[in-house]
């Protein structure tokens, strides 16, 4: 008769040696063990550090009842023990999910190891395509969207957006200068205009916008569609983007304007930040409210296809008041760069 040599309780046959009825623990031979788990041998060898906690409290083998030797599985907290006599193992049911774990891993490690490059990159490929579940909105967002704020969701990427923020302060805070001093950083002195101005003068036309309807517009989704661009790609982008885009998309759309007509703001920039999120972000979702006080999630291609093609309309029909050519020029930028943008997700990783 053999007992637990923990509990005392006698062993039973188990599927795996006998076990205690009570701690679930293991009396079971080398072979069996490495039949249950294979490599077994190859993750397990005698513990050395005299310190280590199996040695604090030594167990006698439930068989013979000499003092067992514990022999640690990997680089773990965790061991199994052999007794020299009879060479059996005990191996508490802890330390089996251990053990399992490790050759697990192991054999992962190794299957990786013997694959090329090619086979490397298609299995990270394909890893990076596998849908995600739809992240559900919270309560905070599902308001906002009820009353008529744009939310989006399930945006991938975790990098802080700081240069968002610093991108968004310094609209901000060219427009409290144009309250202040009018003069020399109103929409008039700054705004461009084709047969006044060289065509340096789209950089600080930037900057310029003509009312808090024009401001507060470019502000929120500056920082709507830079924070989802921001999460996925290097700092830079969304300011040589916001303002850089969006001096180049002012230049495209002076060369349709009337050239008396005054044009600034940043919202070609903003459309290109809007084309960089289509791409970075094509898993994202938009909030939009419903009637009856519900909200749906949508993806995000769909919505940004309807407002792009709403911008398309309203330039077709003349509306002279909005710069939709620079929102249209910023939008295709804004593809045209993304594609260039290497994926993180489909980077195919040095190990496992």
């Amino acid at each position: 008769m053999a007992n637990c040599p923990d509990h005392a309780r006698e062993l039973t046959t188990a599927p795996l040696g006998r076990a205690c009825p009570f701690c679930r623990g293991v009396l079971v031979s080398l072979p069996d063990l490495e039949a249950a788990v294979p490599e077994t041998t190859t993750v397990i060898e005698v513990e050395s550090r005299l310190d280590a906690l199996p040695f604090k409290k030594r167990r006698a083998c439930p068989d013979c009842a000499v003092t067992m030797t514990p022999w640690r599985i990997g680089r773990l907290e965790a061991w199994v023990e052999k007794c020299p006599s009879c060479e059996l193992l005990w191996v508490e049911a802890s330390d089996l999910a251990s053990l399992k774990l490790v050759t697990k891993t192991i054999a992962r490690q190794d299957a990786w190891a013997s694959m090329d490059t090619k086979s490397r990159t298609e299995i990270a490929q394909g890893l990076a395509d596998v849908p995600k579940p739809m992240a559900q909105a919270t309560a905070g967002q599902t308001v906002q969207a009820l009353v008529g704020v744009p939310v989006l969701t399930g945006l991938e990427g975790a990098q802080r957006s700081i240069a968002t923020y610093v991108s968004v302060l310094v609209l901000t805070l060219a427009f409290v200068a144009s309250l202040v001093w009018p003069e020399t950083f109103g929409f008039e002195p700054l705004g461009y205009r084709a047969d006044r101005d060289s065509l340096l003068g789209v950089i600080p036309a930037v900057l310029a916008h003509d009312g808090f309807g024009h401001i507060l517009g470019n502000l929120f989704f500056a920082f709507l569609f830079g924070d989802a661009v921001e999460r996925k790609s290097p700092h830079w982008l969304v300011p040589a983007m916001l303002f850089g885009g969006g001096a180049l998309t002012l230049l495209v759309d002076s060369f349709f304007a009337d050239p008396r007509v005054l044009i600034g703001g940043a919202s070609g920039g903003v459309f290109g930040l809007m084309g960089l999120t289509l791409v970075l972000q094509r898993r994202g979702r938009w909030i939009v409210p419903l009637p009856g006080f519900v909200s749906a999630q949508l993806p995000l291609p769909f919505v940004m296809t309807l407002y792009v093609g709403f911008d398309i309309w309203v330039a077709s029909i003349g509306d002279s008041g909005v710069a939709w050519i620079a929102h249209g020029a910023g939008f295709v930028l804004g593809l045209v760069i993304a594609s260039f943008i290497r994926d993180p997700a489909r980077a195919a990783p040095a190990s496992l």
